[in-house]
């Protein structure tokens, strides 16, 4: 079937210079039937170049969904041990007072690199859910972040810990001043751990391990 294109339907038959039929008669009966078939056609064609559209809007959004994932995991498999500037990396920093954007973030790179790959009836839409997808998107890393840093403070912590039971090992066991410092150096950095369950966890086992200072004989 020829593709009709929208222009003409919108047209139907035009009345202007063109002889006109009475309805009733044949040809106009014909004339009234040709043009409803061009509607029709047209509106076929219309839900058909929709159809299309929205498939490959769709398809362009699955693409963008899937850097965005490669993205994060390779940011996080970059970043320090620590996990610091993990989230900023990736979906930059937005002011919470207006919502503006005050550091875009690899998010707006591969944002703005998706956009022209939808159909340009699906641009505007698309663009709507843009601090919609930061949002979720920010969430998500911001808690990779902290489970970064906790992975990062328990290590530290355990180093330390290590270092210490050594030290209190290899110390006088009569000298009790310098057992209670590196006792109570030991519970000073547990405090400034972030995460609460790892950091009373860290605590009951410090305490634990430190109980008599003549474990160490």
């Amino acid at each position: 079937m020829a593709t009709i294109p929208l222009h003409v339907a919108r047209r139907r038959l035009e009345t202007g210079n063109v002889v006109s039929y009475p309805e009733g008669s044949p040809i106009g009966r014909a004339m009234q039937g040709f043009g409803d078939e061009l509607s029709a056609v047209a509106e076929h064609y219309r839900q058909m170049k929709e159809r299309q559209e929205t498939f490959d809007a769709d398809l362009a959004r699955r693409r963008f969904n899937g850097r965005i994932a490669q993205a994060e995991d390779e940011v996080v498999a970059n970043a320090p041990a620590d996990g610091a500037g993990l989230h900023d990396t990736m979906y930059g920093r937005v002011d919470p007072r207006n919502g503006r954007v005050v550091k875009p973030g690899l998010f707006d790179t591969l944002f703005d690199d998706a956009l022209p790959n939808l159909p340009e009836s699906q641009h505007a839409g698309f663009a709507r859910q843009k601090e919609v997808l930061r949002a979720a998107g920010s969430a998500r890393m911001a808690a990779k972040q902290q489970a970064r840093r906790d992975e990062y403070e328990l290590a530290e912590w355990t180093k330390v810990q290590d270092a210490s039971l050594v030290a209190i090992a290899q110390s006088d066991p009569t000298d009790t001043s310098t057992f209670e410092a590196i006792r109570q150096s030991g519970l000073d950095l547990i405090a400034k751990m972030g995460n609460p369950v790892a950091r009373q966890a860290a605590e009951a086992a410090w305490r634990s391990n430190t109980a008599n200072p003549r474990f160490r004989r």
